[in-house]
């Protein structure tokens, strides 16, 4: 089973997109703690894929999009 999720956001530039699911990981050097957010919603997305024999990838098709895939066996 396949799904993807696409959206629209501000500019990419400098977006790792492979430590995207790093725990902590926060590609925007505004957010913090302090500003919201704790940075690992995408980490515990990986592990919840990987738990069940899947995975979840990111990818940037334009400037300002971004497309997740999780596959999961049937």
């Amino acid at each position: 089973m396949a799904a993807e999720v696409f959206n629209t956001c501000g500019s990419l530039d400098g977006l790792d997109v492979t430590r995207l699911f790093d725990r902590f990981y926060r590609p925007d050097t505004s957010r913090s703690s302090h500003t919201g957010g704790t940075g690992i919603g995408l980490s515990i997305a990986r592990a919840a894929a990987a738990a069940h024999g899947g995975s979840i990838t990111a990818s940037c098709p334009g400037a300002h999009s971004i497309l997740f895939q999780v596959i999961l066996p049937e």
